[in-house]
């Protein structure tokens, strides 16, 4: 049997519902959370995130103007934020005041009062970041990309299904042989319609100090 990943953006129980499958039915199980994880992939590498919750430890250059922007976010804690204390590749590193820098904990930007400069690796920084519950709208996406997957995997020459509604729940497929197709996840991702919601949380700036 396959395990769901930590990071998986969607349950078991809400793919099956968007598949119109009973709950107590498991024969598909172990294919959903094969998709679930696929279909989680699929959307970070989209948008350029990860989203669960957990620690993380980086390292950053240095620059010309003291703001950092981290490569994970919304920012639920700092445990420490250092600079390299010596020249050369040791890992020795001091504090840095925690008065002398503002954070904007749901964009992931420390902005400091002064630069911050350093060569490769100088500044480092160990926090958590990430949602402890994931959006709906995030969630949902993630159900209706791993339902897609799912019955794409069971159906032979594609879905054969255009729509299928189950209480609020609606999802449309689409057949990947048909003409005009367009292979890729994010040719999937549009198709589906996701692309509205997964573009407001995909990553268009960069990681480091500037």
């Amino acid at each position: 049997m396959a395990t769901l990943s930590p990071t998986a953006l969607t349950t078991v129980a809400d793919v099956k519902e968007s598949m119109g499958i009973p709950s107590s039915d498991g024969t598909k199980d172990n294919l959903i959370i094969r998709k679930i994880n696929q279909a989680t992939l699929m959307i970070e590498r989209y948008t350029g995130r990860k989203f669960k919750a957990a620690d993380y430890t980086e390292y950053y250059d240095g620059g010309e103007k003291g703001e950092l922007t981290l490569r994970n976010y919304p920012v639920n804690s700092i445990a420490s934020f250092s600079y390299r204390n010596v020249t050369d590749n040791e890992d020795s590193f001091s504090s840095y005041d925690t008065r002398d820098y503002f954070i904007d904990s749901t964009a992931g930007i420390l902005q400091g009062i002064g630069s911050w400069w350093g060569g490769y690796d100088s500044w480092k920084i160990v926090y958590n970041a990430g949602y402890a519950t994931i959006p709906d709208d995030l969630a949902e996406a993630c159900a209706s990309l791993a339902a897609y997957l799912s019955n794409s995997n069971t159906s032979s020459g594609g879905t054969g299904i255009k729509s299928k509604q189950e209480g609020q729940r609606k999802i449309e497929y689409f057949d990947p042989s048909s003409s005009g197709s367009v292979t890729g996840a994010d040719s999937i991702i549009s198709q589906l319609g996701l692309d509205d919601i997964l573009d407001t949380y995909a990553d268009i700036g960069f990681s480091g100090l500037r």
